[in-house]
This record gives structure tokens, C-alpha cells and sequence, in this order.
């Protein structure tokens, strides 16, 4: 706790305060210029992560298979549909649905609720016994039936085993109890392997014939069945009733060996058309930012304020101080300069080595005025033209690999560019995801903050010395007053 002007009565804190204003001034720039490199790199990343988005959009337009997509039309949906599933041909199946694929199931008896709970209570309650059950060929797995089972949580049992592969239900209404296989076709089964328990009369009580049948059999017996179909005259038969074929994933949900159903497989020209809109929009929107930044205000008059300043501001006047403070990093920016400018060539120069579809222009896609800053406009119906007519060219405009720029498809060119100008950025402003980040924005904050800190530590060591000397000032005017007490004393004797 330090109390000055004792003897001076001068306000030697408030005299301190002020000299460590003007003292701070340098320090005050140093931070402004750190906060300003820091705004700037977080400015640079944000469009990083935009830049990035649209490269990763652009890299599937690199690929062939974005501009192979195909659909698939039923004449008849009730009984096929399809969707092109791989390199589908373009062409006309016809299908005759004979027999669907079926799963196996089995009915038990009436009544097979007091049967379960007679059979249950037979078992011992120190050696429960064991069902088996399999739905396919292999194995038997086994399911435990212990003293006191009830339906629920004998149902439950075989429903919660996802090996077994079977589905239990019971039917109140009927008292019966449902069991079907999960998987369809021939070599689908509901097959049990019995379980036996003393009676407790000196006969045993077998599982299946005592509490399923009741000596009746099955009240249904159904065995899986494999779907039977003709395709182009081709008869065939798969085991499920969702299968590929010929790059088509066929579903068949309905049998009439009488009907039959055309898939054509065509070019899906709105998807291809979308894709192409879809990028434009996206290209649009990265310009249309990053133009916004090389366009903006910079206020020289706004500097970031220090801390001290921000206590003396409330928190709207604080917002739109640091908008303005904030406008202006980038504007004019090389690196994003050149970013852009390349993009522009890379969307407006032809293609060389093919037909006539060779630049974008030529499917519709142009670049509007000069103060739209190389904005793109789509002509739909140029373009839906262009896919439909010659969709191997709008292909290899976008898709075209070469040695040299020139001879590489829109596509590629993009990603090249847009690669490279990350690097740069990354160059400049780093990645946030780096653990150690070198880059020159980076360094330049670091080498901010370890001046700061040593100027930090000259203000308390100035500040320091500024007490001592009005400490010192202090002790010498009370010798000073002393003094002077003395001499008035002593004259004041002299006097009488």
C-alpha cells in the first residue's frame, strides 16, 4: 500500500497514473498491432474452412461416376421397383414376377399358454433345460427354459437372441404362438431340437410335442420359399426378394406370372443438372465473400481497444467500435487476389483435346458484368440441352485429366487452385488444428506477446522508480519542513 504527498500534498497517485498513461503508449500499439494479427488470422481461417467446403464439393466433380448417375422408372411399382445400385446399362428389363421370397414360419397349437406354464413348472428349479432352434443350416442354438416360464419372457428370449435369427410372437386371440425366420428363401428354417423334462410320474413331457402341438401337429407349417423371376426372358431365382442384378437393385413386392414390367434404365439428367447448379451456387457464394473482403473499409481511426478503453465503453458502443475495427484485414490481399483470379481463368478458359463442349459458356454457364466480380449465371435449358444431347463432353469438360492446365477439365483446374491457395493461406495463417503452428501470422502474434510481456515488465519497473523519487521528493521536504520549524523556533527565541 503506497500513500504519497504527505508532505507535498500533491496527488502522487493520481501523478503516477498519469505518467504510466503516456509510458503505456507503446505497449498500448504493441497489443493493438498483436489483436489486429490475431483478428487477421482468424479472418484468413474462416475462409479457409469456406474454401475447404467448396473444394471437397468440387472433388466429386472430378469424378466420371458424378456425371454416370442413371435412374430407373417401373411401369408397374406395386410389383418392381429399381434403382441403378453400380455401372447400370442404359436399356429395358423386362420382369415377370412368378413367386416372392418367403420366410419360414411355424404355428403352434391353440392354447399353448397353460401347456408353457404346466410344462415350466415340471422343471427343476436347480437344472433348467434347454430348447434348440435354427433358422438356417448349422447349428442349433440353444435357448433355456427355466422353472416358471412364461410366454413374455420365453418370446422375449428368442427375439433379444440376434444369433438365432428368428422372430417369436404370441397371439392372445388364438393363444398361439408365431415363429419365422428373419431370412427368406429355400434354405430359410424354423427348426427345433427338442427338449425333454421328467414328469415327475416316471414318463418325461417333451417341449415341442407337449406344449407347441399337442399331439395335433402344427397348426401351420410353412417352409421358405426363394423368389422365382424372369428377367428378358432369363428365368431365375434369388433367395431374397431385394437383390442386385446387372448393376439394378431390384425389389419385388408383389407375384403375377401374367404381368409383365419394363425397367428402363436412362441418364438422370436433373440429378446431373443439380450437381452442376449446386457447384455454381456454392462458387458464387465463396466469390461473393472473399470479394467482400478484398472490397472492404479498412478505418484506421478504429484500432482494437485495450482493455483500459473497454471499461470506460459500454457493450453496444464496444460491438460497433470493433466492427469498424475489424473491417478492412484483407482488403486487397495478395494471396486472395491471386486465389480468385486464378478461379476466373481456371471456369473461363476452354478445355483443350475435346469436341465442342468446351468451355463452360458453350453448356450455358457465362460470367454476368464487371462489378459482379465473376459472378457465374446458369441457362438451364442450355444446360439441360447440353447433358441430355451430349452428356460424354459435359463429362470431360468437367472431368478431363491432363499434363499441362490447359488440357484439364473444370473440375481438376479448381481443385488445383483451390489446393494451392489453402496452402498459402496455411502458410500465412495456420490451421487450427495444428498442435504447433508456424505459420507467419502466428509467429509474428508470438513474437507480439513475448514483447509484450517484456514490456510489461519495464512498466512495473518504471512505475517503481516514478514511487521511489516522490518517495525520495517527500522525505526531503519533511526534512526540508523540519528545518524550517527549527529556524522559526530558534529565531523566534533570538526575538525575545
Amino acid at each position: 500500500m503506497r500513500i504519497g504527498g504527505l508532505a507535498s500534498g500533491f496527488d502522487t497517485e493520481q501523478i503516477v497514473r498519469q505518467l504510466m498513461e503516456v509510458e503505456r503508449l507503446p505497449l498500448d500499439r504493441m497489443y493493438q498491432q498483436k489483436v489486429r494479427a490475431e483478428w487477421q488470422r482468424d479472418q484468413y481461417r474462416a475462409l479457409m474452412t469456406k474454401i475447404t467446403s467448396f473444394r471437397d464439393y468440387v472433388f466429386n466433380m472430378k469424378l466420371q461416376s458424378t456425371f454416370m448417375v442413371r435412374k430407373v422408372s417401373s411401369s408397374d411399382e406395386s410389383i418392381v421397383t429399381a434403382q441403378a445400385a453400380g455401372n447400370a446399362q442404359y436399356g429395358i428389363y423386362e420382369i415377370r414376377v412368378k413367386q416372392l421370397a418367403a420366410a419360414a414360419s411355424k404355428i403352434s397349437a391353440g392354447g399353448v399358454s397353460q401347456r408353457l406354464a404346466d410344462f415350466a413348472a415340471s422343471i427343476d428349479p436347480e437344472e433348467p433345460t434347454t430348447l434348440g432352434l435354427r433358422s438356417k443350416d448349422g447349428d442349433f442354438v440353444a435357448i433355456t427354459i427355466e422353472h416358471g416360464e412364461t410366454i413374455d419372457s420365453f418370446v422375449k428370449k428368442i427375439n433379444n437372441n440376434k444369433e438365432l435369427g428368428i422372430t417369436a410372437l404370441y397371439d392372445e386371440a388364438t393363444d398361439s404362438l408365431v415363429f419365422r425366420s428373419n431370412a427368406t428363401g429355400a434354405n430359410a428354417v424354423v427348426e427345433f431340437e427338442d427338449a425333454v423334462v421328467d414328469d415327475g410320474q416316471g414318463g418325461t413331457l417333451s417341449f415341442v410335442n407337449t406344449v407347441l402341438l399337442d399331439g395335433g401337429g402344427w397348426a401351420r407349417d410353412d417352409a421358405g420359399k426363394n423368389a422365382l423371376v424372369e428377367i428378358n426372358g432369363l428365368e431365375t431365382f434369388r433367395e431374397s426378394n431385394n437383390f442386385t442384378f446387372g448393376g439394378l437393385a431390384i425389389s419385388l413386392r408383389a407375384a403375377d406370372e401374367n404381368k409383365v414390367v419394363r425397367l428402363e434404365v436412362a441418364q438422370d439428367t436433373d440429378r446431373i443438372v443439380d450437381t452442376i447448379k449446386t457447384m455454381v451456387d456454392k462458387y458464387n457464394e465463396l466469390i461473393a465473400e472473399i470479394q467482400g473482403k478484398l472490397n472492404e473499409p479498412f478505418y484506421r481511426d478504429y484500432p482494437p481497444l485495450t482493455e483500459a478503453q473497454k471499461k470506460e465503453m459500454d457493450e453496444k458502443e464496444i460491438e460497433l467500435w470493433e466492427e469498424k475495427a475489424k473491417s478492412g484485414l484483407l482488403r486487397s490481399d495478395r494471396i486472395l487476389t491471386n486465389l480468385v483470379s486464378q478461379l476466373r481463368w481456371s471456369l473461363s478458359s476452354a478445355v483443350e483435346g475435346i469436341g465442342g463442349l468446351n468451355t463452360l459458356s458453350k453448356i450455358g454457364i457465362t460470367t454476368g458484368g464487371w462489378y459482379e466480380y465473376g459472378k457465374l449465371h446458369v441457362n438451364e435449358t442450355q444446360l439441360r440441352s447440353a447433358v441430355q444431347n451430349n452428356p460424354e463432353e459435359v463429362m470431360a469438360l468437367f472431368t478431363k485429366s491432363g499434363e499441362t492446365l490447359d488440357s484439364k477439365g473444370i473440375a481438376q483446374r479448381l481443385s488445383d487452385e483451390l489446393a494451392l491457395g489453402l496452402n498459402r493461406l496455411a502458410d500465412t495463417a495456420g490451421k487450427a488444428s495444428s498442435l504447433f503452428d508456424t505459420s507467419t501470422l502466428s509467429e509474428k502474434i508470438r513474437y507480439y506477446e513475448r514483447q509484450i510481456a517484456v514490456m510489461e515488465e519495464r512498466m512495473i519497473q518504471r512505475e517503481n522508480r516514478y514511487w521511489v523519487q516522490f518517495t525520495a521528493m517527500e522525505r526531503a521536504l519533511q526534512q526540508l519542513y523540519a528545518q524550517s520549524d527549527w529556524l522559526y523556533q530558534q529565531m523566534s527565541m533570538w526575538s525575545k
